[in-house]
């Protein structure tokens, strides 16, 4: 008898068990494994946890921000409207003044100049001191 011959019995006897075997020790490697995943996405989960937390923190303060500077945008928006409303109205006015000096004619010039005093009392009534 050869070799493989004397072998052959006891690998076809023994054959189930060394299968059984090596599945069962396949098996609790692959379960540790898996074991070895879980703790490692339990900690991941947890780090990205603190991580939205801190984040969402960080949004809430710049939605504040936010806030706090669109409302200071709209003040400054009425306060430009508000200045440029006066300096049109000021500009219109100044022109008017310089128009009618302009257009007075020359026998309006004196020492005190009839031209100077209706341009004087149009401010003083402009700044409301006359009426």
């Amino acid at each position: 008898m050869t070799m493989p011959a004397l072998i052959l019995p006891y690998l076809t006897r023994f054959a189930p068990w060394i299968l059984a075997a090596l599945l069962a020790i396949g098996g609790v490697i692959y379960v540790r494994h898996l074991q070895d995943a879980l703790r490692v996405a339990n900690a991941d989960i947890v780090i990205a946890r603190t991580t939205i937390a801190r984040l969402s923190a960080a949004n809430k303060q710049n939605l504040a921000t936010l806030r706090r500077l669109r409302s200071e945008e709209a003040a400054w928006r009425a306060a430009l409207t508000t200045t440029m409303t006066t300096d049109n109205r000021d500009t219109r006015f100044t022109d008017g003044l310089l128009n009618g000096i302009a257009a007075a004619p020359a026998r309006n010039d004196a020492p005190v100049a009839p031209v100077l005093a209706a341009t004087l009392a149009a401010i003083a009534k402009a700044q409301g001191k006359m009426r």
